[in-house]
């Protein structure tokens, strides 16, 4: 898809249609305010889930003496922690625990340990809930403008068509990592914490990083620390990379109102209970970006009463795949 030429500016449209979509969204928050609670309960209980049995591999990663089953200890213990990186996103948003100063500190020891910078992500992912569909400088939009895909060389212009090889397989999570980096440099002035989310990601990454290696010398444990950072940087880099395409590739477009450009501009995934525990809710995707205050748990019910407003009112339904096996057919 092309992102169209305004830079996602609203064509002109008719005013009363606009005051008619922009009652309905005012409807749809209306109805859905009641779900803005946040379960700490569960939020802990997804967290304890994830995270002991993936230390527990990971301690079995350390103690296995032969290297190829230790690999499998490996790989088992960074497919969780997959999923403990997808609840960093419920702790960007607050979503998780709704414990301030405690949740954010989560969501750096979480990250810092991989590299990932959590504060510079969190700050970054606000601008991309306002500027979705809307303004050119979404630090997540991966759609190429006309301008964009006409000075792209081949080989870029192939990644356009086909993302999952170029992102997912190939660049991975340094390729997420970088970016996060280089946007919050470049829009260090849009938000007034970037930058200085930025010095306390640099640092703390650092530190920990430093720590993590002194500990892997006293250990006689380097080749393994070194192997399990490719895993995981190979491992999380593709689900997440996979995870946000799916959840948005080919539908960066501008609609009537902010809530409308979220709605349609977010693809959603059939996906039971089991899935959303462990995906946050990103299965709903549509309404989490409009209503991003809304916890995992409750955003089935609140995505069902948005659904009935919208075809209440004549509107399409929203973007959905039946599964994530659909979804990434679409990346290639």
């Amino acid at each position: 898809m092309i992102v169209p030429a305004q830079g996602g500016q609203v064509a002109a449209l008719d005013p009363a249609q606009r005051r008619a979509d922009r009652l309905m969204t005012e409807a749809i928050e209306e109805a859905v305010r009641p779900l803005f609670r946040v379960n700490r309960g569960l939020g802990w209980l997804r967290v304890l889930v994830l995270l002991l049995p993936s230390l527990a591999c990971l301690w079995q990663y350390y103690q296995e003496p032969n290297l190829g089953l230790a690999l499998l200890w490996l790989v088992a213990a960074t497919l969780l922690y997959s999923f403990l990186m997808i609840a960093t996103h419920d702790i960007s948003h607050a979503t998780l625990l709704d414990q301030g100063d405690l949740e954010q500190g989560l969501g750096c020891a979480l990250s810092w340990p991989i590299a990932w910078p959590y504060l510079t992500y969190r700050n970054l992912h606000m601008l991309h809930h306002r500027m979705n569909g809307m303004d050119l400088r979404d630090p997540e939009r991966r759609e190429p403008t006309e301008e964009e895909a006409a000075k792209a060389g081949p080989l870029r212009q192939l990644h356009f068509r086909h993302p999952f090889w170029g992102s997912v397989l190939g660049l991975g999570g340094l390729q997420l990592i970088l970016s996060m980096f280089w946007f919050g440099w470049k829009l260090r002035a849009t938000h007034s914490r970037l930058w200085a989310g930025l010095r306390i990601d640099l640092l703390g990454i650092l530190l920990v990083q430093a720590l993590l290696f002194a500990w892997a010398i006293s250990q006689g444990q380097v080749l393994k620390l070194v192997l399990m950072l490719v895993v995981v940087e190979r491992l999380v880099g593709a689900v997440m990379q996979a995870r946000g395409m799916i959840e948005h590739h080919g539908l960066w477009l501008p609609s009537t109102t902010y809530e409308l450009t979220q709605l349609y501009t977010s693809r959603n995934i059939v996906a039971g209970p089991l899935v959303n525990f462990l995906m946050g809710g990103l299965p709903y995707h549509s309404l989490h970006h409009a209503y991003p205050s809304i916890p995992y748990d409750r955003l089935p019910e609140a995505s069902a009463i948005a659904e009935a407003e919208l075809a209440r009112h004549g509107k399409p339904a929203l973007p959905r795949v039946g599964s994530y096996a659909e979804g990434l057919a679409l990346l290639f």
